[in-house]
């Protein structure tokens, strides 16, 4: 601000001097936005280096229009190393701003007694035994050009069965809608939505039971003009589900044969301990009962056996001479 003689004079109602002035130069000399009333005297400040911006004074600066001063403060702080991109409270206020600019803006172009137009989005989608993928697209058709590139006002809810998509129009005054009742159940907190490309909304809708549905929608009759089967995303899908089935099956009969093979060394181990246990016993058992074992046998030879068990052995005549009988009264008679 300038200051002249006469009123610095009338201020203080003592002669003014030079030092006076430069005093007061000093202590009047703004150091925040807060004491400025235009746009152009914060530029001045900012030029001057007289300002050293924070993130309070962006939003000061967007509160009152102050595009411009806005801007260069965002650079300066970029440039000094701050961390602009984590400041969301300017982000969020920005897009406010942005937001209600643009619903002016709408109105301006279609003009205040138009009516809006609701639009029911077309989508794709595509499925695996976990989860349903919707691609919605911000038109009527699947295959023609999007209505808009972006949305606001966005909202999202799903319950245990279905899915309800409302949002407005950027660029355009249009409401876009997405209305679906699942086939089967599904688990709202298992699932999330985000901005795909442009113009686009990725869905990930999470099944409550592992299975693969027969169609999506509950009621087959009410099927919509604008839902179409998502090929190519399919055919990616089933590819991933068919390699998970083989890997699943390959790590199944490995962990069999790993188990069998274990279950036959445990098996020959057994037999083996039964084998040992069973000849200990039966060399304890001939031990008991005084006879050798097979060692001792083998040593020594088998023991005599005792007296009374000896069998006797008959005399044999031998085949020499041979006693003829004699009558009564007479001599036998000599064989020569």
């Amino acid at each position: 601000r300038t200051y002249t003689s006469q009123s610095v004079a009338g201020m203080f109602h003592r002669p003014t001097t030079l030092v006076t002035l430069l005093q007061l130069a000093t202590v009047v000399r703004p150091d925040s936005l807060s004491a400025l009333t235009t746009e152009a005297a914060a530029l001045a400040l900012l030029d001057e280096g007289g300002l050293q911006p924070a993130q309070p004074d962006v939003l000061l600066a967007l509160e009152r229009g102050w595009w411009a001063a806005a801007t260069s403060m965002l650079r300066a702080m970029r440039e000094r190393g701050d961390p602009v991109g984590a400041m969301q409270e300017v982000r969020t206020t920005a897009t406010r701003i942005r937001d209600q600019a643009t619903d002016i803006i709408n109105l301006l172009r279609v003009g205040a007694n138009a009516e809006e137009t609701s639009v029911a989005c077309a989508f794709q989608w595509a499925q695996r035994p976990e989860f349903i993928y919707l691609n919605v697209k911000f038109s009527s058709r699947i295959d023609g050009p999007v209505t808009v590139l972006n949305v606001d006002n966005e909202k999202v809810t799903l319950t245990n069965d279905t899915l309800d998509f409302n949002a407005v129009g950027r660029q355009k005054p249009k409401k876009f809608r997405l209305n679906l009742v699942f086939n089967k159940e599904i688990l709202p907190e298992q699932s999330h939505w985000s901005f795909a490309s442009v113009g686009r909304l990725s869905f990930t809708i999470a099944k409550a039971v592992n299975e693969t549905w027969p169609r999506l929608l509950r009621d087959k009759k009410a099927k919509p003009k604008n839902m179409h089967h998502w090929y190519e995303r399919q055919v990616t899908l089933d590819a991933e589900v068919k390699k998970e089935a083989k890997e699943r099956k390959e790590q199944k009969e490995k962990e069999e044969k790993e188990q069998k093979a274990a279950e036959d060394a445990e098996r020959e181990k057994s037999k083996a301990a039964e084998s040992k246990t069973k000849e200990l016993s039966e060399e304890d058992d001939l031990a008991k009962a005084g006879k050798p074992t097979d060692g001792a046998e083998a040593e020594g030879g088998a023991p005599p056996p005792p007296p009374d068990q000896i069998p006797t052995q008959k005399k044999v005549k031998s085949p020499g001479k041979k006693k003829s009988k004699s009558k009564k009264g007479q001599p036998a008679k000599q064989e020569l």
